[in-house]
């Protein structure tokens, strides 16, 4: 099992690696015609006998974005028909091709879409004898419907699909996610660039 969850970590940490070396530079082609993003989220998550419900926060531009998250949900180990509810605390870099590509950025305001790669850890409760921490690495999509504007921002409607590999003995899971968010869209400024010189 140990080897398993370890070779399942190795094969994560190189697509993290390959992910950063390839995306990650892509901030430093951010121009002032370059969008930038942020906003919160709240989403509920369902998936394979599974419910939960996450909040987050995110900002980033030229299509790159970091996103934290706080929630709980529920977890399944081999061997016991018991589902556990554990809470954490996550991170995710998520990329929008349209964000990346595009030289016009009007389409992000209504559809936005892209890949993202995160890790979490969960503070899972109610095991026999203990509380016990899980760690947890994912890949997945995720899509962003604009709607209303409210004040300088709008609201938008959120979709995320993940597949989820967990330490130990939990079970994998596929996790659908359905939200609402606020997001508040500008221009990058000369002033956002400064890290170029």
């Amino acid at each position: 099992m140990i080897r398993r969850d370890l070779a399942r970590l190795a094969r994560l940490v190189d697509v993290l690696r390959i992910v950063i070396l390839v995306l990650f530079p892509g901030c430093l082609w951010a121009t002032t015609s370059s969008d930038k993003v942020y906003g919160y989220e709240a989403r509920g998550v369902i998936g394979q006998n599974n419910r939960g419900a996450s909040a987050h926060v995110m900002g980033g531009m030229a299509g790159l974005h970091f996103e934290f998250q706080g929630g709980g949900r529920q977890f399944e180990r081999d061997g016991d028909p018991n589902a556990y509810t554990g809470v954490g605390l996550g991170a995710s870099l998520r990329a929008s091709p349209f964000g990346i590509i595009a030289p016009d950025h009007r389409l992000e305001r209504f559809l936005d879409l892209g890949a993202e790669v995160g890790a979490d850890a969960s503070l899972v409760v109610g095991v026999p004898t203990t509380a016990t921490l899980v760690g947890a690495g994912w890949v997945g999509g995720w899509v962003e419907l604009g709607t209303v504007p409210v004040g300088d921002g709008y609201i938008a409607l959120t979709g995320n699909i993940r597949t989820v590999a967990a330490t130990d003995t939990w079970h994998d899971q596929l996790l659908l996610g359905v939200g609402i968010a606020f997001r508040k869209r500008a221009k990058v400024t000369a002033d956002d660039l400064d890290f170029h010189d």
